[in-house]
């Protein structure tokens, strides 16, 4: 009905051309399909870089130039204008006033054409749409990387099912990251890609865009995106078709596990000129797309639920049927997110603090310390005495003052401790003190401790004694002889 109305309200060849053109996506089609749709905008991709990637160790052995993204978005929405037809009274005014004549004055064939229009204009319906997108790529640089990408999108509506349309895109491209200041990021991306779709010709793409990113604060990123769409009809043909310049700006916040995003893209669809152009009027159209998403298991942090709200506005179309009028859409669903990122530009980042920074350079624990000189061993002067507890080697289980050993043997030249056993003290300790006098010792001083510290050193402790067994003992009779010793030194 609409489209015999076609030749009475607006110009015949452009309705022509729709008619023909059913399942176009941006032209006057029966599709539910927006442009923004099925462009790679930033929105996306910023919406995966704040919210967390779910980690398997299977990824841990695949390479560090390798990084994959792959979202899925499940989601049913009420749309208040499938259609996108201007509002009915925009209608009745176009076919009459316009016209210079009344709605009585027409044709009856012609007012049931105009009344399926007016009954089509602003009807409202419920859509399911489940739409992944898989990316996958390789790091050839710390800045740059090559990827394809395969995304599909699947539309169908509860009452009219003439709508109902899906989509396969197999593309290729080429980002590069530059840094700008401290702060600011550019990225730069060339893209071709092949679309199906479903009751339309297949169209060929390419996709040049660059998106400006500025973290205003830790949790918080705004960006600005330009990219242009030049459409042909032949697999890497010349640009035919139409030329769709995107120019986007947003703004993204998570706090916790809350995520907000804003964001308005305005597109103009330039076909006039153009061989293959599926409707030869030129569109311009104002997107909005305000959302709330929450991610719901604790464990699963790639898993989020989500409402969006997306208000349509078309113009510059002269009230063309499919390509004006207002629309808004109202999403609700789960969307589950996996990605894994290049490795090299993090590696070579901390290979660069930790040559360049001196405070990350290993220091030489010795360095600074004061060096101890080294002594001669060989010196009984300055040979130190080894206690059992020194933990380093096992103690010399020597008889201690009083024991078997304590006398010479064949082999052994007496020394003073030979003279200092228990039973000499007990039988002549004076005499023994009497001999030890400053002459005899004057020529020992180098060598020797005095004998007094012969004494005081074995005994260790000096509650008791320390036998072969390593067992401490107790003799009153030895106590008492050191005691006197001592004494007698003193």
């Amino acid at each position: 009905m609409a489209l015999l109305l076609a030749t009475f309200l607006f110009p015949g060849e452009a309705f022509a051309q729709a008619n023909t053109n059913l399942g176009g996506v941006g032209g006057a089609s029966r599709s539910t399909v927006l442009p923004t749709d099925v462009v790679p905008l930033p929105l996306p991709e910023e919406r995966r870089a704040v919210g967390e990637s779910l980690k398997l160790r299977l990824w841990q052995k695949l390479p560090s130039r390798f990084y994959m993204n792959a979202t899925c978005e499940t989601s049913g929405r009420i749309e208040t204008n499938v259609f996108q037809f201007p509002t009915k009274r925009q209608l009745l005014n176009s076919s009459t006033v316009a016209q210079g004549i009344t709605f009585g004055e027409l044709s009856g064939e012609n007012q049931l054409a105009l009344l399926g229009a007016v009954n089509r204009a602003s009807q409202a319906d419920s859509v399911y749409r489940i739409s992944p997108n898989i990316t996958a790529g390789w790091a050839l640089g710390p800045n740059t990387r090559a990827f394809v990408n395969y995304f599909y999108l699947r539309d169908k509506l509860a009452r009219f099912n003439t709508l109902n349309t899906f989509i396969n895109q197999l593309g290729t491209g080429i980002e590069h990251n530059i840094s700008l200041g401290k702060r600011a990021n550019m990225e730069i991306q060339f893209m071709t890609r092949e679309l199906w779709q479903a009751n339309a010709d297949p169209v060929f793409d390419y996709i040049p865009s660059t998106t400006i990113s500025v973290p205003i604060k830790n949790n918080t990123i705004a960006y600005f995106n330009a990219l242009a769409q030049f459409r042909s009809l032949q697999f890497f043909g010349g640009v035919d078709r139409e030329i769709d310049p995107f120019f986007t700006i947003g703004a993204l916040h998570q706090r916790g596990p809350w995520s907000l995003s804003a964001n308005m893209t305005y597109l103009v669809n330039f076909r006039r000129g153009f061989k293959d152009a599926s409707i030869d009027v030129n569109s311009q159209t104002i997107i909005c797309d305000f959302e709330i998403a929450k991610q719901l298991f604790k464990k699963i942090p790639g898993f989020q639920g989500f409402i969006r709200a997306e208000p349509v506005y078309n113009f510059g179309t002269d009230n063309l049927p499919g390509l004006a009028g207002m629309d808004f859409r109202l999403f609700y669903g789960v969307r589950g997110a996996v990605s894994k990122p290049p490795l090299i530009a993090t590696m070579q980042l901390l290979k660069q603090r930790y040559q360049q920074d001196p405070a990350n350079q290993q220091k030489d624990p010795n360095k600074g310390k004061k060096k101890t000189p080294k002594t001669n061993t060989s010196d009984p002067a300055n040979a130190q005495p080894k206690t059992p507890g020194d933990g380093k080697s096992e103690p010399q289980k020597d008889d201690p003052v009083g024991g078997p050993s304590a006398q010479s043997g064949p082999d052994q030249t007496p020394g003073p401790e030979a003279n200092c056993t228990p039973a000499a003290f007990k039988d002549s300790s004076e005499a023994s003190f009497a001999r030890t006098t400053d002459a005899s010792f004057s020529g020992q001083d180098a060598t020797v401790k005095s004998a007094g510290e012969s004494i005081l050193e074995p005994a260790v402790p000096m509650h008791g004694f320390i036998t072969e067994s390593e067992k401490e003992v107790s003799d009153a009779n030895l106590i008492s002889g050191l005691t006197r010793t001592k004494d007698a030194l003193n």
